[in-house]
């Protein structure tokens, strides 16, 4: 039973997201100019660290290679987030318009409309280039350790988007209580831009803030790290244990709000 509503849920998926690419590939030159758009930002920031790192050679401790993954993995996490939880960006409308009473009663997931209703296709197309320049930089730098940790790696990275999830759903309970939503996304996302570079070069405050209470050090930093051999199991463990409870808070905080939600029919 549980197979055919997590079957359900992937085509309904599938199919929001078909329609999304329809709307942001109406025009050809629309398309391209978003995407350009998108390859150049990439490319500024990258330059922006290349400076940064060439200037120094070394940036705390880590060496000019080890900044470069940290930021590789920041955007390859960053890009996949921003391409599965869109909806959020939309969400706020769906709360003042009542679309959100109709969400309601149909047989998915209360947070299916907040998190998935919109899916950025283009975000897809440049995570292409991103993962194909990422694994040849791996391979042609010598910086992974072992194999095995790679395999490490796409759990920690499953766990960020856990953690993601239930960032975007805490927000989403937020929009539903007050119909505040747009700046708290934003607020997420300068948060969020913290981990371009390794979160250990901020104070210890900070570190704190960015590791229990948005836990982005969990979602990037930690799985930067094990593709370099420079973290500990403990880390490991606590990071799973965080990315569970995160979640779980989250779903809990949902529930709560959807009982403090007034319908555009109330």
């Amino acid at each position: 039973m549980r197979f055919t509503v997590v079957k359900k849920f992937i085509k309904v998926w599938l199919l929001v997201t078909k329609m999304a690419a329809q709307t942001q590939l109406t025009t050809n030159l629309g398309g391209y100019i978003f995407i350009i758009g998108k390859i150049v930002r990439f490319l500024l920031y990258f330059l922006f660290l290349y400076s940064v790192v060439t200037a120094s050679e070394t940036l705390l401790i880590f060496t000019q290679e080890q900044v470069i993954v940290f930021f590789l993995v920041f955007n390859f996490v960053d890009i996949v987030t921003q391409f599965l939880f869109r909806g959020v960006y939309v969400f706020r409308w769906r709360v003042v318009s009542g679309d959100f009473d109709l969400d309601l009663v149909k047989p998915l997931p209360s947070f299916f409309r907040p998190l998935f209703a919109w899916t950025d296709i283009l975000d897809f197309i440049t995570l292409i280039p991103l993962t194909s320049y990422g694994i040849y930089y791996l391979l042609t730098s010598s910086l992974v350790v072992a194999w095995w940790e790679v395999g490490l790696f796409f759990l920690l990275f499953i766990n960020a988007l856990l953690i993601a999830f239930a960032i975007h759903l805490f927000i989403s309970a937020i929009g539903v209580m007050t119909t505040e939503i747009d700046h708290l996304v934003w607020i997420w996302r300068d948060f969020f831009s913290l981990a371009r570079f390794p979160t250990d070069i901020y104070s210890s405050g900070i570190r704190a803030l960015l590791t229990f209470v948005i836990p982005i050090v969990i979602a990037v930093t930690v799985p930067a790290k094990i593709l370099m051999g420079l973290t500990t199991w403990p880390w490991l463990v606590f990071s799973f244990i965080m990315g569970i409870s995160f979640t779980w808070s989250a779903l809990k905080f949902w529930r709560f709000a959807l009982t403090r939600y007034s319908s555009a029919s109330s």
